[in-house]
């Protein structure tokens, strides 16, 4: 929502308007009386002009710039109120009333709020009472502050209420995203979940319906416990139980090697992590000829992610061990 306040649009009010009020007041210098002091208001409103609209990110606006305009819309007041006319009511010649109220605007559309109203309440004191000092009436030099007043107010609940929508609408984005993260997972689980009933039933539905028709051989229970053993790993070991592992994990157990696959650690292994775990356990794998395989990835909170361990009773002195850290990129690897 904040959109809505669009640099055109402060452009328009700390620009064009001011500069609309500054030509009426040129225009009407005759009825002025001293024309010094109107000019050198009008250069402190160019001025104030190019101060609250100077661009700033957020479409917001420095302190120190409202507070200059604070001070400059007091000195504008001041020096018009010294040349208007006595008794006569002034009209355009009091220029500096649309000025300010526009420059006081543009203030709080632009997130100084406190400012604007600090300025646009001195003025209208100080005008105020000029105009009761110049013999006008009370409701003429009401007449006079009540339009500025007003637009500041306007303004004032006009960002509060974009305020408002913003806050509305950034909830309602982290929702979305929540219920979009939700659902990806969930939709994501369903297709995995798919996927994997597929491949048990392409992998194990040969094997059962030689069983269901008792033609079952001796090669073929062998094929039984390696799928047994596979469909464990894929339980036992998700994240790294991936599709390589599982194949070189499935060829080490042909050649009598005992492979043991756990993933204690309940939530995913950083990519990193998981790569180097990943290629640190097939190439044990693929060089074991016996003994005994063990990879396991620890819960969350270690220093050490994953552990690999392998040995055979046939080369005692060959064992080995590995640690991978949660960064990845640093391994501690050493014989036992």
């Amino acid at each position: 929502m904040n959109d809505a306040i669009s640099r055109p649009l402060i452009l328009a009010m700390g620009l064009a308007f001011p500069a609309a009020h500054i030509l009426l007041g040129i225009a009407n210098l005759h009825r002025v009386a001293a024309i010094w002091p109107a000019l050198v208001a009008m250069g402190v409103c160019l001025a104030l002009m190019v101060l609250t609209t100077w661009p700033a990110e957020d479409r917001g606006m420095p302190r120190r710039h409202a507070v200059f305009a604070v001070i400059g819309v007091l000195v504008m007041d001041v020096l018009v109120q010294s040349t208007l006319p006595f008794v006569d009511h002034p009209g355009y010649a009091a220029w500096h009333c649309g000025a300010i109220q526009m420059l006081m605007v543009t203030v709080a559309i632009r997130k100084q709020i406190v400012a604007a109203w600090v300025g646009i309440s001195m003025f209208a004191v100080l005008d105020f009472g000029g105009s009761l000092l110049h013999g006008l009436t009370p409701v003429d030099g009401l007449a006079m502050i009540l339009t500025p007043v007003m637009w500041v107010a306007i303004s004032h609940a006009v960002s509060k209420v974009f305020a408002r929508c913003d806050v509305q609408i950034r909830a309602n984005e982290a929702s979305q995203r929540t219920s979009s993260a939700r659902l990806a997972k969930e939709h994501a689980s369903w297709v995995s979940h798919n996927e994997w009933v597929t491949e048990l039933e392409r992998k194990a539905k040969p094997l059962l319906s030689k069983i269901a028709a008792r033609a079952i051989e001796e090669r073929d229970r062998t094929s039984c416990l390696l799928l047994q053993d596979e469909l464990r790993d894929q339980v036992r070991g998700r994240a790294l139980a991936t599709a390589t592992v599982l194949r070189s994990a499935r060829a080490a157990r042909a050649r009598g090697v005992a492979v043991e696959i756990c993933d204690d650690r309940e939530t995913d292994l950083p990519p990193a992590v998981l790569l180097e775990a990943s290629t640190q356990l097939i190439t044990v794998l693929d060089r074991a000829a016996g003994g005994l395989i063990t990879a396991r990835a620890l819960p969350p909170g270690n220093d050490v992610a994953v552990t690999i361990f392998a040995s055979d009773d046939a080369l005692p002195d060959q064992e080995f061990y590995v640690e991978i850290r949660e960064t990845g990129s640093s391994t501690s690897i050493c014989p036992k």
